[in-house]
């Protein structure tokens, strides 16, 4: 693996609102598939930018756009939720646009596109994997939306420590089945929440202990091993 290219870019969305976005890409001359990687209610920092980075070193053109950037972190993370729990909105539609975004570039293969996300991202992309503009979703101990007709084929990782979500990981592993969707759905039983993340956010550490909570290194090495195989399989 080699070091990618970065770069800080903006975007305009539907409503004019220009959005600022990184960019994490491959040093090579042919296209690539892309990925939109969404981040956790806590925003742009430093672990999400390592996060994409190391996808992109993989062979991927990754987008991280800056949702929260319309506004205060209450502010956006707020609408970010309801919008989510609404499955539409401007949150939703800034993600879209992010999409068409990335699929513009040159160096991005548009019929290769996969959607990513942590907590909060993760239920983003599962609800943007029912649109039919990607063709894969990657959720990390994400959200599950009520009906899941139309997704696309689906990666997921969560924790078994995490109890709210890990019922929404049990839910999604027997709903697939039916529905016919490819899917690698995995519990880890020594993860918590947050099990990606590399230092852990301050939430996690004030709360680490009492949820089980916080970086897993066996977890997080397996979780992203699946997610590449996954994405060397359907992009």
């Amino acid at each position: 693996m080699s070091a990618s290219i970065q770069s800080r870019e903006k975007f305009r969305c539907t409503d004019g609102f220009e959005m600022t976005a990184y960019t994490f890409r491959p040093n090579v001359s042919n296209k690539v598939p892309g990925v939109l990687f969404i981040y956790e209610a806590f925003g742009m920092n430093a672990e999400m930018i390592r996060v994409a980075d190391e996808i992109a070193t993989e062979g991927y053109a990754v987008l991280l756009p800056d949702l929260f950037g319309r506004g205060s972190w209450f502010s956006c993370v707020r609408q970010a939720l309801k919008d989510l729990k609404a499955a539409s909105g401007q949150g939703v539609q800034d993600l879209i646009d992010a999409r068409h975004w990335l699929a513009n570039r040159d160096y991005v293969d548009s019929g290769k596109i996969a959607v990513m996300g942590l907590c909060m991202g993760g239920g983003f992309a599962l609800l943007l994997g029912k649109t039919g503009l990607f063709q894969g979703s990657a959720p990390f101990y994400g959200q599950v939306p009520e009906r899941l007709e139309g997704l696309c084929p689906v990666v997921a990782s969560y924790g078994g420590r995490d109890k709210m979500p890990v019922k929404d990981a049990q839910r999604l592993e027997q709903a697939l089945p039916a529905l016919g969707i490819p899917y690698d759905v995995k519990i880890y039983p020594q993860a918590g929440h947050s099990f990606m993340n590399q230092p852990a956010n301050w939430f996690v550490r004030l709360l680490g202990g009492a949820m089980g909570a916080g970086f897993e290194p066996e977890a997080a090495a397996d979780a992203k091993r699946r997610l590449i195989e996954f994405l060397r399989a359907h992009l």
